[in-house]
């Protein structure tokens, strides 16, 4: 069954490929509409989110506008991942303008050791591509499905940029070795993890746990951690900002330096984020480890 499924995948991407870039544009617009109109959970876990973190101070009208928003962005991903397989060089220079290139060029030359830290933030698929291609390549963290072929394709595509992909599946390791060949590594680090395999940090002014695999690598290593985020523009454009570094911390604490670092990560995000709410991922349940409640009220009023 999973062949025959594979085999459609493999057909619908093809025909997607073929058709003009308006109509294929047009196809990702309506299923991003009927996510919408049909995701009724979906959107009552965004409304839970941003009423939690804006304190109820968001309008209906700006929180249906994000909850449209989510899905066009969540299919922007599909879309761009399928359209890369054939973007040129110009395009994607034409598409993507960028900002303080400079920090991650100096960096290079100083031979430091560097982590990209970003979030599920804007169209993460033209991130990738144009840092891998454009920048500097990298190593990163991918959540494996339970459909291999698939993964399989979706590597295939990541890596005709020049990034190198480690499943979460033994992935520390991984980043272990590029860090020692002084490799740069990339990490989004803006979901829900549980205690024993996080921090606890202060994220968008709300207790949560964030994993803490690039800060022990920065302390270990004395990486740069560099975080830098996607924004959507108009009319498919978008515009790359690469962000102040955040210098390793070592002491004779490792424990606290990795709690002071987890802490800076998490406010560089949170920042990120504010410049333009409407283009973080708000569908995850990113606040379930210290406010499940919040959750569990909304829904189970439904």
């Amino acid at each position: 069954m999973k062949k025959i499924v594979y085999k459609l995948f493999l057909v619908v991407i093809f025909i997607l490929r073929k058709i003009p870039k308006s109509l294929r544009r047009a196809f990702f617009r309506f299923i991003a509409t009927c996510g919408y109109l049909f995701a009724k959970k979906t959107n009552r876990i965004i409304k839970t989110n941003l009423d939690f973190v804006f304190e109820n101070t968001l309008s209906d009208l700006e929180i249906k506008e994000i909850q449209k928003y989510s899905y066009f962005n969540m299919i922007l991903w599909v879309q761009s991942l399928i359209e890369n397989l054939d973007v040129t060089d110009e395009e994607l220079k034409q598409t993507v303008e960028i900002e303080n290139a400079h920090i991650l060029e100096d960096l290079k030359k100083q031979n430091k050791p560097i982590i990209l830290i970003s979030a599920h933030y804007g169209n993460i698929e033209m991130l990738s591509c144009y840092i891998n291609k454009f920048v500097i390549p990298l190593y990163q963290v991918a959540r494996e499905s339970n459909f291999e072929e698939i993964d399989e394709f979706i590597v295939k595509a990541r890596e005709a940029s020049g990034s190198k992909i480690i499943f979460k599946t033994g992935a520390l390791k991984k980043l272990v070795k590029a860090m020692i060949k002084k490799d740069a590594v990339s990490l989004l680090i803006d979901q829900n993890i549980n205690s024993k395999d996080g921090e606890e940090v202060e994220f968008l002014g709300k207790k949560a746990y964030q994993t803490s695999s690039s800060a022990s690598l920065a302390r270990k290593f004395d990486a740069y951690i560099v975080p830098l985020a996607i924004f959507n523009q108009e009319n498919y454009k978008y515009k790359i900002k690469i962000y102040n570094p955040i210098i390793p911390v070592k002491t004779d604490n490792e424990k606290d330096d990795i709690k002071i670092i987890s802490q800076l990560e998490a406010n560089a995000i949170s920042a990120i984020i504010y410049e333009d709410k409407k283009q973080w991922f708000w569908p995850h349940k990113r606040f379930k480890s210290h406010y499940k409640e919040i959750y569990e009220k909304n829904f189970n009023n439904k």
